[in-house]
């Protein structure tokens, strides 16, 4: 007899022969088709979402035999049954168990290959979180190296950068790179900043496809365009939840000039770096600052730089009540270019290429399926950049547990939209949150993926050299 569909999810019952229909991730369950025998499975499907239920009432079990399950008597009364209406051969019941036992096996090999995919997942991006924490103590001291006029801090620049680009080459760390970049939130600061403009100046010069020279003054840049900051007078800010110590607002312009007579200091300061740095807040329209340039008087990678700033306060603002999803980011900036053509403030070119490279759901992006499931993207698929691989939320999933799916190998399910993640429930946040990934710098990694020996980690973040 034909699957017909179940109108009421209440209706589901013990010994029913149940299809389900939706996305292959959208249940827990080996197979779509399948008879409920425990009230576990019963409660599970009845708490799916966007599944349509169908059921076989030829291959269910009676209401009267259904109600013996409860005492896990049913499948004494099912092996009764298949005696007695098969042939009466005991072939014909081994066969039968060879087959469920198969099933049970390819059902733990199932939950073992996803088991497995999770914890690769995780250990990946703690690698990454954790080398991307050293580096920011790698930071600080190449920080208090230029501030001292001391010329080391431009070979630790130097050091930072060859290790970036090492780590771009690989796709995965990569990946992973922008997923840390679109989430830092609360620990927000000035090395925090340098590092994540360092590391977006050089995905997009990557895609725009500089030469080996460009991409490492690029990358100083990147890394050396706040480190005036430190020059400019402090001001206490107080706040709801204390107080904060920042530039004095008034003086925040001189901040690119001071960088700049830093390094103008330090022999062996390239004059592009200084050009980068110096005009990082210059608008293609005149309205950026020292000097008010416009389109062909502001260099290359101060047009890539003022993109890779510009993204990452967006997504990383001071407040964090006022940072954007890297989605809505990457939108604003892509509008402005698109609205106002001729008079952006931004080059339309390298915003393309900050989407190319980050593609419009960037890791770390919180989305919302088709299928009302939530999800965050961990990866980007080669193949199809709009159909990424994501880690999934599902209920029926312990915190040890988890889904990593590629949307390229499903046709049923798509992103619905991208979501913050204050619209999220805590307990579908806190398992999707890639900040709980690592919490700590974890010294076991094979390698780091910022490049050079593995270090063992102390219990404060430390440099590695690259």
């Amino acid at each position: 007899m034909d699957f017909i569909e179940l109108q009421n999810h209440q209706d589901l019952r013990l010994g029913l022969f149940v299809k389900l229909e939706g996305s292959w991730f959208s249940h827990p369950f080996s197979k779509n088709t399948f008879k409920i025998k425990s009230t576990t499975d019963l409660e599970t499907i009845r708490n799916l979402k966007d599944v349509k239920i169908l059921y076989d009432p030829d291959r269910s079990d009676t209401e009267e035999l259904s109600e013996l399950s409860d005492m896990g008597e049913i499948e004494c009364h099912e092996t009764e049954r298949e005696m007695s209406e098969g042939s009466g051969s005991d072939a014909g019941v081994d066969a039968k168990e060879e087959g469920r036992s198969q099933e049970s096996i390819e059902e733990q090999d199932h939950l073992i290959e996803r088991r497995n995919n999770y914890q690769n997942f995780r250990e990946h991006l703690r690698n990454v979180e954790g080398s991307y924490l050293k580096v920011l103590g790698q930071n600080n001291e190449l920080f208090e190296h230029v501030h001292k006029g001391k010329a080391k801090g431009l070979k630790v620049a130097e050091d930072i950068v060859s290790g970036i680009q090492q780590t771009l080459q690989n796709p995965q760390s990569a990946m992973s790179l922008i997923h840390v970049i679109g989430s830092n939130g609360a620990m927000w600061g000035l090395p925090e900043h340098a590092l994540n403009t360092c590391m977006l100046s050089l995905l997009i010069g990557k895609q725009m496809n500089l030469s080996s020279d460009e991409m490492l003054n690029l990358g100083m840049s990147g890394l050396l365009h706040d480190v005036g900051h430190r020059l400019l007078p402090m001001k206490v800010k107080f706040l709801s939840g204390g107080m904060k110590v920042q530039a004095d607002p008034d003086m925040l312009k001189d901040h690119s000039a001071c960088s700049c007579q830093l390094l103008a200091n330090l022999p062996g300061t390239q004059r592009e770096v200084l050009d980068g740095i110096l005009q990082h807040h210059e608008r293609l329209d005149g309205s950026g600052y020292p000097k008010q340039l416009h389109k062909d008087e502001i260099s290359k990678l101060a047009k890539i730089m003022m993109v890779a700033d510009r993204y990452d306060e967006l997504c990383n603002a001071s407040d964090p009540e006022l940072s954007l999803i890297p989605h809505d980011a990457l939108s604003r900036l892509f509008r402005h270019v698109v609205h106002k053509g001729e008079s952006s403030k931004y080059c339309e070119h390298v915003v393309q290429a900050l989407v190319q490279a980050v593609s419009v759901y960037p890791p770390g992006s919180l989305v919302e399926l088709t299928d009302g499931m939530f999800g965050v993207v961990t990866a980007l698929s080669i193949e199809n950049p709009t159909k990424p691989i994501l880690l999934l939320y599902a209920p029926w999933l312990c915190r040890k547990d988890g889904m990593v799916v590629n949307l390229a190998k499903d046709a049923t399910v798509d992103i619905k939209k991208a979501v913050h993640p204050k619209d999220l429930q805590a307990n579908v946040l806190a398992y999707l949150s890639p900040r709980r990934m690592a919490m700590f710098i974890h010294g076991t990694e094979e390698k780091s993926p910022f490049g050079g020996k593995p270090k063992k980690s102390k219990p404060k973040a430390q440099t590695v050299s690259p």
